[in-house]
């Protein structure tokens, strides 16, 4: 955490000296504009479209109704930034050694920000940095704000009592609307100013928020918009006790002194987790408004919306994610696009990874590339 916030002050100067830019696009270019959506540790079954029981995300479900949704994307990590280096990238977390939180992207790396920069994109970026170091993050962004965070409550169980490191928290005494104490939120709004206040085109509006992070807490309108019985009744949980896992499971549930805790306080993490995923949706829904409220931009912007990696969120009685877990629930996320003149309702069961994104902008922005591997433009074009 440290590290990120020395990045964040480190690249500071980039928004200061840059500044909103302003102008059409020049004569010919029809390349399309891109807005990417990526909360934090948002997994895909916790969401409507992708088959939650009782979940509200009508803006996620409605982006797939008018785009493609891919019902099988995986992560290659399941640790923030070992995964979102890959995703911009385009290779495997091993290829640079980008295993942990701290080994971030280098100058000498292509990634998918930096091509589409050097081609002539305005790169505006609002929210969190775990994926460039000091000096990659301006060759690869033209303007940034670090807006990001959720509003928290108070931590529910004392230091030193089992429960502790459940992540579980009460609720936050703000709304959702309150963007003092919302920097996800405060991200939409600068987003929407930007989107309004004539943008340079072709450009890139990247939105990387905490998401559905833990701590288990949310704004006050969102914590209790799901109950435990809810979770317990009509989408129990995993359990505990389960074979052919690895030994892991066990070892975290007692490394974080959370044994005895009882089946309800799980079932109470997830409504809480499904709470954080409503407010995410949410904020897609005033972003996505926003857009369609401007023709000029809509007619030829794509939207994507992914994320880094799932979360636990009280499944086998564990919490957060695990850097070398492979169960779905953690590397299976949302990702869904709405391209322009892509067809509607489109569903995709065959897996893909999330790094292919950087081939699919890439195809799209008409960036000269040396190789190129899978592109998801042709199933988000062709049913």
């Amino acid at each position: 955490m440290a590290l990120k916030f020395r990045c964040y002050v480190m690249v500071f100067v980039v928004a200061v000296l840059v500044g909103f830019s302003t102008g059409k696009r020049a004569p010919g270019d029809t390349r399309p504009n891109f807005v990417i959506y990526v909360p934090d540790e948002t997994r895909a079954e916790s969401i409507g479209v992708y088959g939650h029981p009782f979940v509200k995300t009508p803006n996620l479900d409605a982006l797939a109704a008018n785009g493609t949704v891919f019902k099988e994307a995986h992560v290659l990590h399941t640790q923030c930034a070992p995964s979102r280096c890959a995703m911009i990238t385009g290779r495997y977390m091993h290829v640079l050694g980008h295993r942990t939180q701290t080994h971030l992207v280098q100058p000498y790396e292509p990634n998918f920000f930096r091509y589409l920069k050097d081609a002539g994109y305005y790169i505006q970026w609002h929210g969190k940095n775990d994926m460039f170091s000091q000096a990659a993050f301006p060759l690869s962004v033209s303007n940034w704000t670090s807006s990001t965070g959720i509003a928290f409550g108070t931590h529910h169980y004392p230091f030193g009592e089992p429960g502790y490191y459940s992540f579980l928290y009460n609720a936050s005494e703000k709304y959702s609307n309150d963007s003092k104490a919302n920097g996800d939120y405060k991200a939409i709004l600068y987003s929407v100013e930007f989107l309004q206040n004539d943008p340079q085109e072709p450009f890139v509006l990247f939105i990387p928020g905490i998401g559905s992070h833990p701590p288990y807490s949310a704004p006050k309108d969102y914590y209790n918009k799901y109950s435990a019985d809810q979770v317990a009744k009509l989408a129990p949980l995993r359990p505990v006790n389960v074979t052919n896992k690895p030994k892991y499971i066990d070892n975290i549930v007692k490394y974080r002194n959370l044994e005895t805790l009882d089946q309800s306080v799980f079932n109470k993490i997830n409504a809480i987790y499904l709470g954080r995923v409503s407010y995410v949706d949410w904020m897609l829904g005033e972003l996505v408004s926003a857009i369609d409220a401007l023709p000029d931009i809509a007619k030829n912007t794509a939207i994507f919306v992914t994320s880094d990696h799932g979360d636990f969120s009280g499944d086998y009685h564990l919490v957060e994610k695990w850097p070398g877990g492979l169960d779905d629930i953690l590397t299976r996320v949302p990702l869904i696009g709405r391209i322009p003149g892509g067809v509607k309702g489109n569903v995709v069961d065959a897996p893909v990874n999330v790094f292919d994104l950087f081939y699919t902008l890439t195809d799209m922005a008409k960036c000269r590339l040396t190789s190129r591997t899978y592109t998801l433009l042709a199933v988000c074009c062709h049913s």
